[in-house]
């Protein structure tokens, strides 16, 4: 095949278009949207529910500050009261030096009868067993404010923990979240333009469309032409197929668009892509004619080529 063109840079290959995979890619998207959106309904729904557990959490934490500050003020009248029985305490300690083992013999021996010496007794009694009271609600005082405040401080941490765990939660959502409107948003803008693209294509397909043909897609081309007669200078007009040259035969990169594949051109007809050439690459297209001033004025231009069903 002899191919009379102008010399131009090979363009990069491209996709043929066809009607019923552009349909399925917009099912396909279509499918991809709806998962999205059930996934972002569901994790608003948890952000939500982390939300209201975060309020939750917040509203204990302050009750236990609130706890914390009446246990403070407890433990501030449980100190006091330390102090005052220490007082007590050392009042009870001066008294028994004041009046030691010697001096309550003697308080006992000098009583002038049974009664002084019962009501002497008795006092003596009662003095030691308030000290060890004292020293017991003491001891009973200082635990229970140990207690207590060990308790609601554990709570506390506990809750601000959890609070600190949720929050963390919360925000891996909302980046996850942030990601799933991003990809819906590419993907309803793919859909958008691939529903755009499907529509101009079938535009173009309803205003050219032959009688007695389905055409099924297009592909953006850049055509060129040839003749190939008979021996000479225009070779010897046998395809790469096998089929002999004439209007009608396309010569294609097999890459881009296979051989044997049936083709039409507005303005050219119908067609079958049996030939190949050596510049002819990817998006490149050369179609035949029976004369060179049909080569020569149909030169090089821009073009869609219609795949025939």
């Amino acid at each position: 095949m002899l191919c009379i063109e102008f010399s131009f840079a090979c363009p990069s290959r491209i996709e043929a278009l066809t009607l019923k995979e552009l349909s399925n890619q917009i099912a396909a998207l279509s499918d991809e949207e709806e998962g999205l959106i059930e996934e972002i309904i569901a994790v608003e729904a948890l952000i939500e529910t982390k939300k209201t557990e975060i309020i939750r959490l917040a509203e204990i934490i302050t009750g236990l500050e609130l706890e914390l500050q009446d246990l403070t003020k407890q433990r501030i009248d449980i100190e006091k009261s330390i102090d005052t029985k220490k007082v007590l305490l050392s009042e009870r300690v001066i008294y028994s030096y004041k009046y030691g083992k010697n001096n309550v013999i003697k308080l006992l021996t000098s009583a002038r009868d049974i009664n002084e010496f019962i009501t002497t007794l008795y006092i003596f009694r009662n003095i030691m067993r308030r000290d060890a009271q004292l020293i017991e609600a003491l001891r009973l005082d200082k635990e229970s404010y140990d207690r207590i405040m060990r308790k609601s401080e554990e709570k506390k941490k506990e809750m601000q923990s959890v609070k600190k765990e949720r929050e963390k939660e919360q925000t891996v959502l909302k980046e996850n979240l942030d990601k799933d409107k991003y990809l819906l948003e590419k993907v309803e803008q793919e859909k958008a333009n691939v529903a755009q693209i499907l529509a101009a294509i079938k535009e173009r397909i309803a205003r050219i469309q032959p009688a007695g043909i389905t055409l099924s897609g297009e592909i953006t081309m850049v055509a060129t032409a040839y003749y190939a007669g008979g021996g000479g200078l225009n070779g010897d007009g046998v395809t790469a197929t096998g089929l002999r040259a004439r209007k009608g035969i396309v010569a294609v990169d097999p890459r881009t668009i296979r051989l044997g594949t049936k083709v039409f051109i507005e303005g050219y007809g119908e067609a079958i892509a049996a030939d190949t050439g050596g510049w002819i690459k990817g998006n490149r297209i050369d179609l035949c004619f029976d004369s060179l001033d049909e080569c020569y004025r149909y030169g090089r231009r821009k073009i869609y080529v219609y795949l025939v069903e």
